[in-house]
């Protein structure tokens, strides 16, 4: 009986070790796997995210010149400021006239760390169309191009030209020139404009700010330009344009800059050489010879002569302050005048500004009771002031001269004036 309960208990330690090899070591390996499996998808899908997490990618959207019907190709530029490699899979254009566009790419642009790169999107935008283009990578992030609402007629960015220290006697032309097929760049001043690969502005004198000293100091002119731009890579030119010892009008390139315009409105600064301001006055009279009639009666006949003028300060002058305008009477025959007013001021002129006024000479004939009726005068205007930037004064800077005839119109033949000539 206990030889039986011995073999009983060694097949049962048997049956034991048997379940043991059989059910539970390969049940503890197969737990052991499932847990390895998940542990490596989970660490992948950690490492994933956190890839997606530090993904970065800056994009920015622009167009190249627009053709005769205003139609431009887009492109973008695409810059990878991360240590992660980025691969851009599809753009999605959503445009105001045609909705959402998705662009596949056949090929993905893969960008290494710190790589930028310029695409042109298989895309044109129309003349009145407004798009935002998005980029789509394969870690499924999607980046917006900060110029939303594209269009040709509207640049999104600013570009501010400064010019300091400028001549008063030359013109500036400032010129902008996109450098490369991406660029596209239309005048400040323009209104719905559709932009091109190159624009101008010009500042003439007469556009300086009027000049005022503040503590002894002279500040000198300063022009301002500024135009509307795509992002891109643009050259900023500054042309002087003078007139040389001979009247000539001559161009010459003063400086110039290149620069990007990516992310914001951008300021160039150009230093000009100061030339003396070339001032200049411009006197016209309604006539040289002019013939005035008065009346015979009352005795002695007397009567007024009206002089009109117009004076109008030269592009390159320097703005002038306590402008006089005076009239003087330099020969009178068998008249006797006065002059009510003799003096025009007026405290500032700013260059190529006109001004126009009149003086009353009131005039009578001196010699009407020896018959020789009738009598003339010679008259000048003058005109004088002070430079508001220089300080230099002008004595006579312009004179004109003019004569006036007196004829007297008979209360018998009012049909025949008297004049006397002599």
């Amino acid at each position: 009986m206990s030889r039986s309960k011995g073999v009983s208990t060694v097949v049962g330690a048997a049956i034991f070790v048997a379940i043991v090899f059989t059910i539970i070591f390969p049940l503890i390996l197969y737990l052991n796997t499932l847990h390895d499996l998940y542990m490596r998808e989970a660490s992948s899908r950690l490492s994933y995210e956190v890839e997606r997490f530090n993904e970065k990618l800056e994009i920015h959207a622009s167009t190249g010149r627009p053709d005769a019907l205003g139609r431009a190709p887009v492109y973008v530029i695409l810059h990878n400021p991360s240590q992660l490699e980025v691969k851009i899979v599809a753009f999605y254009i959503e445009s105001k006239h045609r909705g959402i566009l998705p662009i596949e790419l056949s090929n993905p642009i893969v960008l290494a760390p710190g790589a930028s790169i310029s695409y042109h999107v298989p895309f044109t935008i129309d003349p009145d169309d407004e798009i935002t283009v998005k980029a789509v990578t394969a870690r499924g992030r999607s980046y917006t191009a900060p110029e939303n609402r594209l269009s040709v007629r509207h640049p999104p960015y600013m570009l501010f030209v400064t010019i300091e220290n400028m001549s008063l006697r030359s013109w500036y032309r400032v010129r902008v020139e996109s450098n490369g097929v991406i660029g596209c760049v239309s005048p400040g001043i323009s209104l719905n404009q559709i932009c091109q690969e190159n624009a101008e502005y010009t500042i003439t004198p007469s556009a300086i700010l009027r000049l005022f000293k503040a503590n002894n100091r002279k500040p000198a002119p300063i022009g301002y330009a500024f135009f509307h731009a795509m992002p891109g890579s643009y050259t900023v030119y500054l042309i002087e344009v003078l007139l040389d010892d001979h009247g000539n009008v001559v161009e010459q390139t003063v400086d110039h800059t290149t620069l990007n315009v990516t992310d914001g409105d951008v300021q160039v600064f150009f230093q000009s050489e100061f030339r003396e301001p070339l001032t200049t006055m411009t006197i016209l009279l309604a006539s040289n010879n002019t013939i005035t009639l008065i009346p015979s009666l009352p005795i002695p006949p007397r009567g007024d002569i009206v002089v009109p003028f117009t004076i109008s300060l030269g592009n390159m002058s320097e703005p002038l302050e306590n402008v006089n305008i005076s009239l003087s009477i330099t020969q009178a025959r068998s008249l006797s005048w006065t002059i009510s007013l003799s003096r025009r001021t007026l405290r500032y002129m700013l260059p190529s500004e006109s001004y126009s006024s009149f003086f009353v000479i009131h005039v009578s004939d001196s010699d009407w009771a020896s018959g020789l009726w009738g009598g003339w005068l010679e008259y000048e205007v003058t005109v004088s002031g002070k430079g508001s930037y220089t300080g230099n004064s002008y004595n006579n800077l312009v004179t004109a001269k003019g004569r006036s005839y007196v004829c007297v119109i008979s209360s018998i033949l009012p049909s025949q004036p008297i004049c006397y000539l002599g």
